[in-house]
């Protein structure tokens, strides 16, 4: 069958993969060389063939006769295939790779973000090791439609910190964006939410509130080229970009100038984000109109959205409710063009109120997207939703399924951003449970860590990355590819193991990060947390005491013993150890702390038994290799608290005095293993700033100033542990 290339409009991003047949001889052998047929040069198109050619030569052809691969870009064809038309089956972004006669290979998609998931696919399958005759048939739609990262700015950032501002140059360098938007293409993530307290006066010079904005025309105009690289960048690959601010703010210049919002200036900035917002005339007004000259200038940027929680105090819920859909709803009403819109819900106005003022006003838009925290800020715990923002285990928001919006789960991680994690099935579990019609999508990400400049590793031989994300890729490979294909094999993250670092035993590691990574997840699913400095996991620390209801008598950011001892559980299947002392649960099914530390060391002995068995010279996967026994030696150390604290509550609640001696023994074990992981340690990392510390005191029997981690800074805590037990009376829990 002769096919002819069709000329296609620039305008029309309709990438359809041709599926025919061949009857010629079969002379084309498997080669490094491949030959590729289509006719539209689109920039996704054009990244998934940079993926090949990094594996093959590639060279372009000008009729489907001579190509291996078959890129046709017309959506005119009337394909059908079985007697079914392609475009029936292939949802936006998805595709299907199907092997033809004559050792040739088909990609059908809907839309040139499926293409280039298409070719990447092609290329990872390449890099498996198949060749145009063993290449697998594949049909694949994304089960998450955004798939989406939470990414804080470093400027006017919601919250200060040294760990924060130092990220300033590398995040205005589009070369970083580059690097990483790559990786979110390669990973299938689509959507980057990009989160700034007030971002207007870095993005427009307000025509009606020139006062508002710091910068000069030359400086804004640096700043706008930035920007409207960065969202065509990210168009380039097929990446929805959104701006997300926070309600009731202005900018300091016009704070001052009008005598409004006097949390807004520059000695407050960064520190007065809850309490009485200013509700005046001038500040809606000057929240509006920028927000729709931010749409009209910038069209390539896919949404707008707002945290309707912060600096909105001082009136009743409803008129702060009011008071967003006044403001940014009439905004988009204003523009001159439609975006998506993302409004995010917390506990506080109620649920109720939200969803009503959506469902009142979403015939004003198009796509309304409302994402709540997946367990508060701890997301990286149980599977089960437990709480969302606030507390709230309201389903208001979602029960009964909404019709005119989709529900969003932020899935944030305040709890490891030193060592790498990457638990498939975690995520697997999650979604299985989570992913419902109402739901929209997902993000991922932190408020309390930017993925950019690499501040955390110690330089040497190990430190072969540019970027923080980079160290982390298979967190983001993880989550990016679940959630685009929940039914992803584990043989795609042991192919990414084995050609990252040209080794054989990428099954090993990804079986010991399945095994390692339960930690931190175990951690928060025993140890209920709420807000972003309630709990971080990697550290065992817990700077900002919760309020869900645990004991804290310590000014150290520490989690002694005696608070796991009284801490409630987020996750309900398990037993806390005063409820498993005292006897008071009824099902016998719940996991006891007993039960969990068992498990906790079985994971910790089979991490250490699978790396011991790993050789290599490159120093770069010994330090990955280290994180895992990192990990192993994480879960070690909080197998014994947990004995070592459960006895310690016989103890105190009896008068059975061997028991004080056995939890002597299990502390002074964990302090064994915590020594071991500073030692582990050492090669790289020094002491780090952590926004969970701040400029806040610890103490370990002695008090003194703590504002940087390590876990070497808390050997004096986990000795102290030791104490408590020794100073400790029986009959007096």
């Amino acid at each position: 069958m002769k096919i002819k290339p069709k000329n296609c409009s620039g305008i029309l991003l309709i990438v359809v993969l041709f599926i025919f047949s061949f009857t010629g001889c079969d002379t084309q052998k498997d080669s490094k060389s491949l030959n590729v047929y289509f006719q539209s040069d689109i920039p996704q198109q054009q990244f998934g063939i940079k993926k090949l050619e990094a594996l093959r030569t590639i060279k372009k052809v000008n009729t489907p006769e001579e190509a291996d691969i078959i890129v046709v870009s017309s959506e005119e064809e009337g394909i059908v295939l079985n007697g079914m038309s392609l475009f029936q089956t292939i949802t936006s972004e998805g595709f299907i790779i199907k092997k033809l006669p004559g050792k040739k290979v088909a990609v059908i998609a809907a839309d040139p973000t499926g293409v280039m998931y298409g070719l990447l696919e092609l290329a990872e399958q390449f890099q498996m090791g198949k060749t145009l005759k063993t290449i697998k048939d594949k049909s694949v739609n994304p089960k998450v439609a955004i798939r989406g990262i939470k990414f804080n700015l470093p400027w006017n950032s919601y919250r200060v910190d040294t760990s924060l501002q130092l990220h300033y140059e590398t995040v205005r360098d589009l070369e970083f964006w580059s690097s990483f938007l790559d990786m979110m293409a390669e990973n299938r993530l689509n959507a980057l939410t990009l989160w700034n307290l007030h971002p207007f006066p870095y993005m427009i010079k307000p025509i009606n509130f020139p006062e508002a904005c710091p910068f000069s025309d030359e400086e804004m105009e640096s700043w706008q080229f930035f920007w409207h690289s960065l969202f065509q960048m990210a168009a380039d690959r097929g990446i929805k970009t959104y701006m997300i601010n926070w309600n009731i703010f202005v900018s300091p210049e016009f704070a001052k100038a009008h005598n409004v919002a006097d949390y807004c200036l520059p000695e407050m900035e960064g520190k007065e984000y809850y309490g009485d917002g200013d509700y005046s005339e001038i500040v809606q007004r000057y929240n509006r109109e920028c927000m729709t000259q931010l749409i009209n200038e910038y069209p390539e940027l896919t949404g707008f959205g707002v945290s309707q929680n912060e600096r909105m105090d001082g009136v009743e819920e409803q008129v702060w409710q009011n008071w967003i859909v006044d403001t940014y709803f009439d905004a988009m009403d204003s523009a001159d063009h439609k975006i998506e819109f993302i409004l995010r819900a917390h506990t506080h106005p109620a649920p109720e109120l939200t969803r009503k003022a959506i469902e009142d006003n979403a015939y004003r838009l198009e796509t309304i997207y409302v994402p709540v925290k997946f367990n508060w800020s701890h997301a990286h715990a149980t599977p089960d939703l437990m709480y969302i923002h606030g507390g709230s285990r309201s389903k208001s928001l979602w029960d009964p399924a909404p019709e005119n919006y989709k529900m969003i789960f932020t899935m944030r991680n305040e709890d490891f951003f030193i060592l790498r994690w990457g638990e498939p099935n975690f995520v697997r579990e999650m979604l299985a449970k989570n992913n419902q019609d109402y739901i929209g999508g997902f993000l991922i990400g932190s408020e309390t860590y930017i993925p950019a400049k690499e501040y955390i590793t110690k330089p040497g031989p190990h430190l072969t990355w540019n970027y923080g994300f980079e160290k982390q890729w298979l967190f983001y490979k993880v989550w990016g590819r679940l959630l685009y294909d929940p039914s992803t094999e584990d043989e795609v993250f042991v192919n990414a193991f084995d050609s990252k670092y040209n080794i054989d035993f990428g099954d090993k590691l990804l079986e010991a990060h399945k095994i390692a990574d339960q930690m931190p997840l175990k951690l928060a699913s025993f140890y209920a947390a709420s807000w972003d400095f309630t709990l971080y996991s990697e550290g065992f620390l817990a700077g900002y005491r919760s309020n869900m209801g645990c004991y804290y008598d310590s000014i150290s950011p520490f989690i002694s013993v005696d608070e796991i001892i009284r801490t409630i559980t987020l996750d309900t299947n398990l037993v806390s150890i005063q409820d498993f002392v005292s006897g008071k649960y009824t099902d016998q099914q719940k996991i006891s702390p007993l039960q969990l530390a068992e498990t906790l060391a079985e994971n910790g002995n089979k991490t250490l038994e699978i790396i011991k068995t790993l050789k290599t010279e490159d120093p770069t996967l010994i330090h990955e290799i280290s994180d895992l026994k990192s990990w192993a030696l994480l879960s070690l150390y909080f197998s014994e608290k947990l004995k070592g604290g459960t006895v310690l509550q016989y103890f105190r609640t009896t008068v059975a005095s061997e028991k004080q001696k056995e939890s002597i023994q299990h502390l002074e074990t964990a302090l064994g293993y915590w020594e071991q992981l500073v030692e582990a340690n050492k090669p790289y990392l020094d002491e780090i700033p952590l926004l969970h510390l701040g400029d806040r005191f610890n103490n370990g029997g002695n008090l003194r100033p703590m504002s940087k981690f390590s876990w070497a800074n808390f050997t004096d805590e986990v000795k102290y542990d030791i104490e408590i037990a020794k100073n400790s009376t029986a009959g007096k829990p």
